[in-house]
């Protein structure tokens, strides 16, 4: 159950330039595979729920790669079906603001707002990705972004679907502009097909991720999954066992490492190096 091509040799054709891909690797498809043929906790109570609350947390805050603080100043946790249904259910509560070349899925969903620095507007809810798919680390300008945010009244929601695969990040989820934080497992540990993740938000809401979460209404198997996983593969997995090919594939063509395991820049451009890891790996 192959989730990443594998390139058959080694040269910049396999280099993915539409679409990136996540990477995974040969032990991820085997815990795949076990995880298919039933090697699970058996236990389906509630307590799944507060178990992997508590577990993904430490997984990903507990990374020494990254500086992630800030955290203490969220009141409220939630689970969430990855951070794709943390961004719709910020559609679903009216307008949002995103900038142009944030995630394409705001794109494709036809209901974004466009903003840029100096042009974001008052009041309206704020989405950005941390780290930035463009560049694959924070964006260059987010303190000026928050700031400016914090001075207009914008609430802010980050998208952290690539906190979990990346490294060197030192970013302060503290600042008073930034309302909620969502963080899915699906890029640090090949779970695309199980989408799980957190929800942190600062204020009190009620919303359709806190109204499944109060009745424990959450897919109990996705929980089940991802506590599988983050038990069974440390913080930093990806960076510890690949690093060292990922920065071999951007040296040997030439590329620009960011701090995404799986995306480089070619020429100032976001390219997937996935399938060269893999070939390496192979």
């Amino acid at each position: 159950m192959q989730r990443v091509r594998t390139a058959t040799e080694y040269s910049l054709d396999w280099l993915e330039i539409e679409r990136p891909s996540p990477l995974s690797d040969n032990r991820i498809e085997q815990a795949i595979q076990s995880v298919l043929t039933g090697a699970l906790d058996h236990d389906i109570s509630d307590i799944v729920y507060t178990n992997f609350k508590k577990e993904a947390t430490n997984w990903i805050f507990n990374s020494k790669l990254n500086q992630l603080t800030g955290l203490d100043t969220f009141t409220r946790l939630d689970i969430i079906n990855g951070c794709t249904q943390f961004i719709d259910n910020l559609y679903m509560q009216g307008t949002v603001q995103v900038l142009k070349d944030d995630y394409r899925y705001h794109q494709r969903l036809g209901k974004a707002q466009f903003a840029e620095l100096g042009q974001l507007k008052n009041y309206v809810p704020f989405v950005i990705a941390m780290p930035f798919p463009q560049v694959g680390k924070a964006h260059v300008n987010m303190k000026e972004l928050l700031d400016e945010a914090f001075d207009k009244h914008i609430p802010v929601h980050i998208d952290g679907a690539w906190v979990s695969c990346c490294r060197d990040v030192d970013f302060d989820f503290s600042h008073p502009a930034i309302r909620s934080l969502g963080i899915s497992l699906s890029k640090g540990l090949g779970l695309g097909w199980n989408r799980i993740g957190l929800r942190w938000t600062k204020d009190s809401v009620q919303d359709s991720v806190s109204i499944m979460n109060d009745f424990n209404m959450n897919n109990r198997a996705l929980a089940m999954i991802g506590l599988h996983f983050v038990r069974n593969f440390e913080s930093d997995y990806l960076w510890n066992t690949h690093g060292e090919r990922y920065y071999k594939v951007c040296k040997d063509f030439n590329l620009t490492p960011t701090s995404s395991i799986y995306l480089a820049l070619k020429d100032g451009s976001p390219v997937g190096v996935s399938p060269l890891i893999r070939y390496l790996e192979k």
